[in-house]
């Protein structure tokens, strides 16, 4: 039986997007154990410093693939700019599978790595937003909300695949074992990614409507709606690596959690995440996309900020409040993807979305893991600074733009 893949693109590239976050999220659960391998302790101190930017690197680098597939998807389709970005994707983080560690080809080791980690960031900058704008534009004008919570949902489910795949290793593998080779393992299966470059249909060739230098004529042109959805991203940015990145390592280093206990609690409040995502966004069409964001921003700011005004060492504590994040964290991813392109022309759409997005990811996404760790060795209260801070400058750019839930694209 042939399978109408145009009938289901919308899935398709959702369940792209999915490889595409297990591959990018990789490093988060895996951060320690990289570590070990390409920054060793008895490197020297400016190497194991670099190493604390192996999550940032990528974020930093996310910029630049929205320089590149953003004007691609708005001028020859958002397909190209998709399955481009895949492979971009799939093919770095299969040799990060495969690269020897410290210990067998010295500083080249930790060189290569991050260069693998900067290309998946290009990638990330294009395939993720490029993905959203589709999925939202190919819904019905009474459903964007849900079908947009798939690519939010398909990010959650790759952050939980990837925090899965350490709970598996433990599972098959001693803790020895899994720090020796078999952290190689879900690495090597990144390359599962490329079927999914082949698979998204290609749109028909049309002359493109952009304007010459598009990019400084959207950031002229739409400069109130750019600021805005940088401010809104940096609280997601924010609250993401928080919760996905930083606390994971944290827990660890401080002995709180081994590093299952960790995964686990990483991979239930992605689970949970993933339900809210879905559920809020179905919710979104029929009573708007504000109150789901504020909802979210409001209940990530309290739960985020009660865990770190704690000294509690307890597993189910730990859980219980990053399944309480996860949860609110979903209910403002639930109607962000049809929010923001709704926000923007269709000419203008997938380059102001994705530079955005991934200038807010970057600065603020980047950041959050080396910040949080400098005020925690402070003192954990003052860790909850970043977010309180995004949260207000969120919820005040929220006020400024418009809900067009149900309406017309511009």
């Amino acid at each position: 039986m042939k399978i109408n893949v145009k009938k289901h693109e919308s899935q398709i590239g959702a369940l792209g997007n999915i490889m595409e976050w297990y591959d990018f999220a990789l490093v988060m659960p895996m951060t320690v154990v990289l570590m070990d391998q390409f920054f060793p302790s008895n490197a020297s101190s400016w190497l194991k410093m670099l190493g604390g930017w192996i999550v940032p690197m990528g974020l930093f680098s996310r910029p630049l693939g929205a320089l590149v597939f953003g004007p691609i998807g708005d001028k020859f389709g958002r397909q190209k700019a998709i399955s481009i970005s895949i492979l971009l994707m799939a093919i770095p983080t299969f040799l990060m599978g495969i690269l020897p560690g410290y210990d067998k080809i010295g500083i080249w080791a930790p060189i290569l790595f991050l260069f693998l980690r900067i290309l998946q960031g290009i990638s990330m900058g294009g395939e993720y937003t490029a993905a959203m704008v589709h999925i939202v534009e190919k819904a019905p004008s009474n459903k964007r909300g849900f079908y947009g919570s798939w690519t939010d949902a398909g990010n959650q489910v790759g952050v939980m695949l990837a925090a899965q795949s350490v709970v598996l290793l433990h599972y098959f593998f001693s803790e020895g074992e899994v720090y020796s080779f078999a952290w190689r393992i879900p690495f090597l299966c990144g390359i599962l990614l490329v079927p999914f470059a082949f698979l998204i249909p290609k749109q028909e060739k049309k002359k493109s409507d952009a304007p010459k230098n598009s990019i400084f004529n959207m950031l002229m042109d739409h400069k109130k709606e750019v600021f805005c959805t940088v401010s809104i991203t940096a609280f997601s940015a924010v609250s993401f690596y928080t919760l996905w990145t930083f606390l994971p390592s944290y827990l660890v280093i401080r002995g709180i959690l081994n590093l299952e206990q960790s995964a686990t609690c990483a991979a239930g409040a992605s689970i949970v995440s993933l339900v809210s995502i879905l559920g809020a966004g179905y919710l979104s069409d029929i009573f708007k996309r504000k109150p789901f964001l504020t909802i979210g921003i409001i209940g990530s700011l309290i739960s985020g900020g009660y865990m770190f005004c704690t000294s509690s060492s307890s597993y189910y504590f730990w859980m219980a409040w990053q399944l309480s994040m996860g949860f609110f964290l979903g209910v403002y991813y639930s109607s962000r993807a049809a929010f923001f392109a709704e926000s923007f022309p269709k000419e203008v759409r997938c380059t102001a979305v994705s530079l955005s997005l991934s200038f807010a990811q970057a600065v603020f996404g980047g950041l959050t893991p080396p910040v949080m760790s400098y005020l925690v060795e402070v003192s954990p209260y003052l860790s909850i600074i970043p977010i309180v801070f995004v949260s207000i400058w969120a919820l005040y750019s929220l006020c400024l733009l418009e809900d067009r839930t149900g309406k017309k694209f511009i």
